[in-house]
């Protein structure tokens, strides 16, 4: 039996040591890149804002419904020609936030352009608080719109506002029951919120509906107002609009029927089922 030895050829050794120093070589330049990088960063940034490609030239505002764009650009924490490398889209939609009338904003660098997309709060209810408020559907009051533009809206009367000033959010329970009222009213199964030109809360167990149409007087308890006891008032409304009764009020607070007193020259003095209900 031979003996032998199986060790690398001796003229492969310098191959190897440098394939070595390469490969420490490199190692090396890594940690040095990341190392500098965050010294390198802004001043790489600050030197491509120079060239318009990285400039925010133009400012794009988008998805606006009553606001104009000059009532939002001045909320805009970004300057024409500013190096969009060095904006923060969050710190710019945190921003936005803060308007009133500004639900979300989504922002978005582009070439030459920042594009700013606004999701509005949309007015759900006025109020009557010695001025005419609008308020969206979590009680935030909005500011007024520099047009003067109001939302046809039902107007709230009766319930005490702590504060007038735009962008407070309002969390009483009286109003948070009327509201929630005023979006049963506004479902697509009722769909009465367009008859209503006032609501007035007495007390949070009763609200009187002055309907525009028919000034009839609806008396509902805004506590305890549910899809199918409003579609059930929405069905009686119609079949006395059907027959032409005169009504001189309605009280909806009873389950499962609608009370109606007409006039004494009418013969309908009754309690009215709700249609298609058992």
């Amino acid at each position: 039996m031979r003996a032998g030895y199986a060790g690398l050829p001796t003229y492969k050794r310098p191959a190897r040591r440098r394939r070595n120093r390469r490969i420490l070589l490199l190692g090396l330049m890594l940690l040095l890149t990341t190392l500098a990088a965050p010294f390198l960063a802004q001043p790489c940034e600050r030197a491509l804002g120079v060239i318009p490609f990285f400039r925010a030239e133009r400012i794009e505002v988008t998805g606006l419904l009553y606001l104009s764009p000059d009532e939002v650009r001045s909320w805009i924490p970004v300057r024409e020609r500013e190096n969009l490398l060095l904006i923060h889209p969050d710190e710019v939609a945190s921003a936005l936030a803060l308007h009133p009338r500004i639900a979300s904003a989504r922002v978005s660098r582009h070439p030459g352009r920042l594009r700013i997309d606004v999701t509005e709060r949309r007015t759900f209810l006025l109020v009557n608080a010695g001025t005419l408020l609008e308020v969206d559907q979590t009680g935030t009051i909005l500011s007024p719109l520099d047009r003067g533009l109001v939302a046809d809206r039902p107007v709230l009367s009766g319930v005490p506002f702590p504060t007038v000033k735009p962008g407070a959010r309002v969390t009483t329970a009286r109003l948070r029951d009327i509201l929630h009222l005023v979006e049963v009213l506004e479902s697509p199964e009722v769909g009465l919120v367009s008859d209503v030109s006032e609501v007035v809360s007495e007390d949070p167990h009763r609200a009187i509906l002055r309907l525009s149409r028919d000034h009839i007087p609806v008396t509902v308890d805004p506590e305890r107002a549910t899809v199918a006891s409003m579609r059930a008032l929405s069905a009686a409304l119609r079949d006395l609009r059907e027959r032409e009764r005169h009504v001189l009020s309605v009280d909806a607070r009873y389950r499962g029927q609608v009370v109606v007193r007409c006039a004494p020259e009418d013969s309908l003095s009754a309690a009215l089922p709700p249609r298609g209900t058992t």
